[in-house]
Order: structure tokens, then sequence, then C-alpha cells
């Protein structure tokens, strides 16, 4: 059963207002498709809500989901001819521009990643480190000798090593190889907080399996290190350390330059502590005029995997079902192309957009657990020294982490003094690391000047 409520709060996983932008009145195109109707008043009993659907202009589509225009050069032709090196550096770049581009609109962040560059990182625990994606076999010799890491806990699909033309079998032979690094992999999907927020907990729990805090580093990746790492590493410190979860964000984000999505984390650790199950919904549209086909865009699968409506010959209308965890989400219509909204439908404003609004409540949820459910949803919110344990026994029945975390206030601070400690280790791995890369490039310059001397004697 499903029950809609009007919501005047922000939408628990709402996109920013910048996946969806309308134009403003002088620029606006003309309406592609219009259909008036009166309002129907919802049937409460059967979840199901008949829509009228208002006409929307062409800027209500979200325009994350057009690719980028490719990077053109400014400097004007060469009179050199490019060589194979050259043209590998401008792909890499253009791909880190469309990449940045895609990454700011659906994050609604304005962060950067130049995968050219490298490797990029930084200490969040003295056990734990955040950053990007290996891209050599090379990067597990540095993090092993340089930071000490010894796992290696990968969030990247497939798709995104593809994306960069990422090669990770030579990684883990180097892995495997080293004997001292192990490579883990748990896939997240990208840009998707629903995605994140069922995955969370397992990630956790891999992570914390994977993991021995007291003789190990763990470096935790995604691509850009800039949104599911972060995220993953928040909800370990949050679940499993017992560092509270806005303390955690300002120690993580001090600390580097990322988007973890706080939101997911929150809805996820209710449907732990909550047993959350998937509720069914429904969404109608009984009036539809001579539209062909009707999707959503939105709820849990974001702006760029639209949802088909099936016509139902016994209701005649389009229809929707399906089965969502609790929390309240933005969608859109998509009637035949264009984009637009019900009037019908509960309405939300979003920037400069009006979205359709969905909060869904499971019909067994009595009045304490709703309170509860809101409690967890609510920022600023901290755990109960019983509910910290309650996830812990959840998530990491492990003794790698016993007696690890620390009540109240005190975490942020006790970590600061042991990454600072830390730190200082850190520096002496560097400095090894730094002073064989040195003789290493001693090594090569002795090597390139045997066969000069050679030649110079004959």
């Amino acid at each position: 059963m499903l029950f809609l409520r009007h919501s005047q709060t922000v939408g628990l996983l709402s996109p920013s207002s910048r996946r969806i932008c309308s134009r403003s009145p002088s620029t606006a195109a003309a309406p592609r498709w219009v259909q008036q109707g009166k309002k129907i008043r919802r049937n409460s009993h059967t979840g199901m809500v008949p829509g009228t659907l208002v006409c929307a202009s062409a800027g209500d589509e979200p325009t994350a989901s057009l690719a980028p225009e490719p990077v053109q050069d400014s400097t004007g032709p060469s009179t050199q001819p490019a060589t194979d090196q050259d043209t590998s550096a401008v792909e890499e770049t253009a791909k880190s521009d469309e990449y940045n581009e895609i990454m700011n609109r659906r994050m609604g962040t304005s962060l950067s990643y130049r995968h050219e560059l490298g490797l990029d990182y930084n200490r969040i625990l003295p056990d734990l480190i955040v950053g990007s994606c290996l891209q050599t076999a090379a990067d597990v010799d540095r993090l092993a000798e340089q930071e000490g890491v010894t796992t290696i806990f990968c969030i990247q699909e497939d798709t995104d090593m593809a994306y960069f033309n990422l090669d990770l079998q030579p990684i883990l032979d180097r892995c495997k190889e080293r004997g001292d690094i192990k490579h883990v992999r748990f896939p997240i999907h990208d840009f998707d907080p629903y995605d994140l927020r069922r995955k969370l907990p397992n990630a956790v729990s891999k992570l914390a399996q994977e993991h021995n805090p007291r003789t190990g580093v763990i470096y935790i990746h995604c691509t850009a290190g800039m949104g599911r790492a972060p995220a993953t590493a928040l909800a370990y410190m949050n679940w499993i350390r017992g560092i509270q979860l806005d303390e955690g964000f300002k120690l993580l984000t001090s600390l580097r330059r990322c988007g973890p999505k706080v939101e997911a984390i929150r809805s996820a650790t209710a449907d732990l502590l909550l047993g959350n199950e998937p509720t069914d919904v429904s969404i109608m549209v009984s009036r539809y005029g001579t539209a062909q086909r009707i999707q959503v865009a939105g709820l849990d699968v974001g702006w760029h995997a639209p949802i088909d409506l099936e016509m139902d010959p016994k209701l005649h209308c389009f229809i929707l079902q399906r089965k969502m965890y609790p929390g309240t989400y933005q969608y859109k219509f998509i009637i035949d192309g264009n984009w637009t909204y019900s009037a019908d439908h509960f309405t939300t404003q979003d920037g400069n957009c009006i979205n359709n609004l969905l909060e869904v409540i499971p019909s067994s949820m009595d009045q304490e657990t709703m309170q509860k459910q809101i409690k967890y949803l609510t920022p600023g919110t901290k755990l109960t020294p019983e509910e910290q344990s309650t996830l812990r026994s959840m998530l990491c029945p492990w003794a790698s982490h016993d007696a690890l975390t620390l009540p109240g206030d005190a975490n942020a601070l006790l970590l600061m003094d042991a990454m600072r400690a830390e730190a200082e280790k850190v520096e002496v791995r560097k400095q090894a690391w730094m002073e064989k890369q040195e003789k290493w490039k001693k090594v090569e310059k002795e090597q390139e000047a045997v066969p000069a001397q050679q030649q110079q004697s004959l």
C-alpha cells in the first residue's frame, strides 16, 4: 500500500536544481504538448493518483541528459604535426572535461577531476585513504610503499573503466606479484544515490571484513574519488567506527574536496535500523489525449533512466507499478519525448523547475516507527550507543573492529591527534619512496650513458 503525502521539506533523495532547469520566459520554446482537464481527488485507498498533464517548455528536460559539447582547440591550427603522445594527452583532457561536466550536473557540485594527472587521494583516518582510480601497475607500488596500503577497495564498474580506457588486469597482476596488498571490488553505479543507498550496507560490511584497521591501511576509490568512495568511507566511519555522521562529514570534507551523498547514508541507516523493505507504489495517468508513450524519470532510478508506464486496458489508463524504499522522491513525466509535470500529482519547487513529488510510507509503519524514520533522516541527528552497537553487530561481526569506537564528540578530536602521529610515519615512508625513485633514475641515466661511451670509443 502506498500513501502519498504533501511535504514542504526538501526531498530526501531529490536531485539538485541543476539537473532540471526551465528556460527563462524570454527564451522559452513554445509548448509542444498541451492538455487541460479538471483535477481529480486522489484515491487514498488504492494509492493511485489519476493525473492531468500540464504542458512544459522544451527547457524542462534535464540538460544533464545531453552529451557535453566536444572540446574545441582555441589555439588554431598547429604548424607542427601532432604526435601520438600529444593526441593522447588531448583526448585524456577532453575526457576529463566531459566527465566533470556530467559529474557536476548529476551531483549538483562544482568539483573537478583530472584523470590525466594520475592518482589523487587524501588520508582521512590513519588507516583509511580516499582517492581516485588506479591507472597503472606502478600505482600499486606507490600506494603500498609510500602510503602503506594493504587493501585496495574498488567501487568502479566495468563501464567506468572503459570510459577512460583503463586496463584492470595489470593492476590485479601487480597486487598478486607483490603479495602484501590485495585488491577487492564492490561495484556501485556512478551518479546514482538510489543504487548507493541500496548497496551501502553490503559495501561497508565487505569493507570491514577485508580491512583490519589495527594492522593495515585501506584505499577506497571510485573513478574520481569524489562521490561513491567518500560516501562509502563516511558510512563506514559512521556505522562501524562510531563517528557521528555530521562530524564524519566535516572531517572528510575538510581533508578532501568531495560531495558524498549524505542523504543516501541517512536513508540506508533508517533501512538498517527499522528493517525497511520496498513498498508497492502505483502512479497512474487517466487522461492522456493522443499521447502514445508516457514515461517517468526520477524516482529511485534517476533522471537518465526513464521508466515506461504501461497501458491498462481495464482501467483505460497508463500506470506504473514498482517497489520502492520509504522516502521522498521527485519525478517528472515524459510525454512522447517531451518533459512535463502533472498538476494533479503533488508538486515541489526545485530551483526554477516544478517537479512532481512522491512520498513513500509503508502502510505497516506505526506512529513510533514513523517518528524514528523522520529522526534518522533529519540532519544533525546523532545515533545512540545502542543504535551504533546494533549497526556494528549487523555489519561487522568480526573481532578486527572490536573496541575501536569512541564515545560522544571526542571522536573527531582524537582522530585528528592520531592522524598527526600517523602523518609523521607517512612522511618517513614518503621520503624512502622518493629516495628509491632517485636511485632508479640514477641507474637509468647510467645505463643510458653506457651506449654513448661505447659509441665514442668506436
